[in-house]
């Protein structure tokens, strides 16, 4: 079926998903979990009523036709309530309604098994990393690699494959994450949920590009995990905002910490904000972000880490590019820039973690040479995967002195840039040694300026995938969620689409 929308809210009139099936008839699908006895089925009989009764309305779908309305229960059906259904559907039957059809727990479990030949991992390893990664601790991080390593396994494909064995896998990418990323649903880790199904919608969008599969074949799966993960973020971003929700979560935890979680957050906050404006309705806790990201700027709360860090930092300069009129949110480039370059450029400081670390992993790293004289930070080279961005994004703002007085340290700094054999291969969480390169260089000393400018205004846009340029909100998730992929020609892109939210 194609799903046209797919929302779990009192607003939706008790259908939780909408689709249209390759005959053209709409189907509507209410979803309970557990099981459904008589006393859950009254509680809830307003939503089935609207289910069954109330017009589907979308877009993509013209006039008034009948829908075919289902009631889906991840548990069992008492008899009762099935008794009450029956009565129901006789009374909807002789009305110009659709009776309710009911899909049960079993009969879940038995289409699941069937489908286990075409989608189950093959290899015991990859089992293996399904059901540790289900029986996880949702509080903790999410294992990415374990989990990257599955979805590729879910979605690879060889060049024979045919193109329904393709789309088919490509869906079966998004049961095995939700499966994978049930624990932290559980737990309502929010951040974890929007990495994960950022990480699955990039892998599809991949694995669809490879196999030269048409755009209507593979856009609605990927929406699906793309909107998943904007679900977890508006969570996130609207979670942060409470009273007091970015301080201590513990007793005596280490201020590193706190400021790491008040970064993640601020991240969250301001794509939440170029998110809703880009699709044309602005947040309505606008102002409140807005003075939320202030304070944790002017009161030193923002933490850069390492250098996977430096995504919420720029994803807060757009956001407040949009919120006021002043250099207030160039600042916070400043800062990000001026912090790295710091850090990087001088030999007897230890270096910034790389960004394939997370917070956590840096914060574990700081912590081992602070308590356990760990020199791995010490004997880091002076090199960089964020600087040109940084640079570049201060070159197209045309602070020329600032950049002029962080030149020397700049120059000491190595440059490395991620050139991928396809466009597509900057989606994958892992290149491994098959495919792209990484280059080093650095800027010149001295440099010429209206060089340096040229640079950072010339378009780039071909060596980023089509489903980055096109997908605003998927390419945000992207950035903030791979920032080991932050790339010049990715600021580049997203500082000419910010001109027009």
């Amino acid at each position: 079926m194609e799903v046209l929308r797919v929302a779990h809210s009192p607003h939706e009139h008790g259908k939780d998903i909408i689709a249209v099936d390759k005959n053209g008839r709409v189907h509507a699908y209410q979803l309970k979990d557990g099981d459904l006895d008589l006393k859950d089925f009254e509680k809830g009989l307003g939503q089935i009523i609207a289910l069954v009764e109330t017009q589907v309305e979308h877009p993509a779908i013209s006039g008034q036709p009948r829908h075919q309305p289902w009631l889906v229960v991840s548990g069992q059906i008492s008899v009762p309530a099935e008794d009450r259904i029956r009565v129901h559907n006789i009374r909807w039957g002789k009305r110009p309604y659709t009776p309710l059809k009911v899909i049960t727990g079993r009969q879940l479990l038995v289409r699941f098994a069937t489908m286990s030949a075409n989608f189950w991992p093959q290899v015991p390893e990859d089992s293996n990393r399904l059901f540790n990664l289900y029986l996880a601790n949702g509080k903790n991080t999410l294992d990415r690699d374990n989990f990257v390593k599955l979805i590729a396994e879910v979605t690879s494909v060889e060049a024979k494959t045919k193109r329904v064995e393709v789309e088919r896998r490509l869906s079966a990418a998004n049961l095995f994450a939700s499966y994978a990323l049930s624990p932290f649903h559980n737990s309502k880790n929010h951040w974890e949920l929007v990495q994960g199904w950022t990480i699955a919608a990039a892998q599809i969008a991949w694995a669809a590009d490879q196999a030269n599969l048409p755009l209507q074949a593979w856009q609605p799966t990927f929406r699906l995990a793309t909107n998943a993960a904007l679900r977890a973020l508006a969570d996130l971003a609207w979670e942060a905002l409470q009273p007091d929700a970015l301080r201590p979560g513990t007793f005596c935890e280490l201020d590193e910490l706190t400021r790491s979680r008040c970064t993640v957050c601020a991240g969250a906050i301001a794509a939440q904000i170029l998110v809703s404006r880009q699709h044309g309705n602005p947040w309505e806790h606008e102002s409140n972000a807005k003075e939320c990201i202030e304070k944790l700027f002017t009161g030193g709360r923002l933490f850069l880490w390492g250098e996977s860090a430096v995504p919420p930092f720029v994803a807060l300069v757009w956001a407040l590019d949009q919120l006021r009129g002043d250099q207030f949110a160039d600042r916070i480039l400043f800062s990000a820039l001026s912090g790295l370059v710091h850090q990087n450029s001088n030999h007897s400081l230890p270096k910034s973690p790389s960004p394939y670390d997370s917070a956590d992993d840096a914060n574990s790293k700081w912590l081992k040479r602070l308590f356990e004289k760990e020199t791995a930070l010490d004997l880091q080279a002076t090199a960089s995967y964020s600087l040109e961005a940084l640079v570049t994004l201060v070159a197209r703002r045309l602070w020329r002195n600032t950049l002029a007085a962080l030149w020397s340290p700049i120059t000491k700094i190595d440059m490395v840039r991620l050139t991928p054999d396809h466009p597509r291969d900057i989606l994958l969480w892992n290149w491994g040694n098959l495919r792209g390169a990484n280059q080093s260089r650095k800027f010149g000393a001295p440099q010429s300026w209206a060089e340096l400018l040229d640079e950072s205004r010339r378009d780039e846009s071909d060596s980023l995938p089509d489903v980055i340029r096109t997908n605003f909100d998927f390419g945000l998730l992207f950035m903030l969620c791979f920032p080991h992929r932050l790339s010049r020609s990715l600021v580049k892109h997203f500082e000419e689409r910010m001109r027009f939210l």
